[in-house]
């Protein structure tokens, strides 16, 4: 591999952004073949980590990325059966929603097909040990941000 110019923390930058943009498509790729988008598939993953119900503002506290429409992605993976929404027992004006058990279906064949293709994706290029070091670098520069910070991704 050459000697790359300029600036080695631009281009450190250039290829963290680079490999994201791949990484961003292999998975959004898969997700179409389950008729699904990236802020749904984010939905999916919140609920199934919830403790039971979450109102619709929780979800939206949750996401990796800021996003508007929380009720209209809910509203589309209730139609798909993926998600069930209840009014709240304590509070009629609010809604709860769950993740449903075609959803959690779902989402168990979306994690093997997810980590299939994504550890086929450079599992002959990087050794266990420089994945492991590449996440330590990455979480270093993640912690280094005082809060999350959201995309319009």
């Amino acid at each position: 591999m050459a000697k790359r110019k300029g600036n080695p923390h631009e281009n450190f930058i250039v290829e963290i952004m680079r490999t994201a943009d791949i990484v961003q498509y292999r998975i959004a790729t898969l997700l179409r073949e389950y008729e699904l988008t990236p802020p749904q598939y984010n939905i999916l993953r919140i609920l199934r980590g919830a403790e039971g119900n979450l109102s619709v503002g929780e979800v939206k506290n949750r996401m990796h990325f800021e996003t508007s429409d929380v009720s209209r992605l809910l509203d589309r993976l209730v139609r798909k059966g993926l998600t069930n929404r209840t009014i709240c027992p304590d509070n009629r004006r609010k809604m709860d929603v769950c993740i449903s058990k075609i959803g959690l279906k779902v989402l168990e064949k979306l994690d093997v097909e997810l980590a299939q293709r994504l550890n086929g994706f450079y599992a002959d290029l990087i050794s266990e040990n420089e994945v492991e070091r590449t996440v330590e670098l990455l979480e270093r520069i993640n912690a280094s941000e005082p809060e999350p910070i959201k995309t319009n991704s």
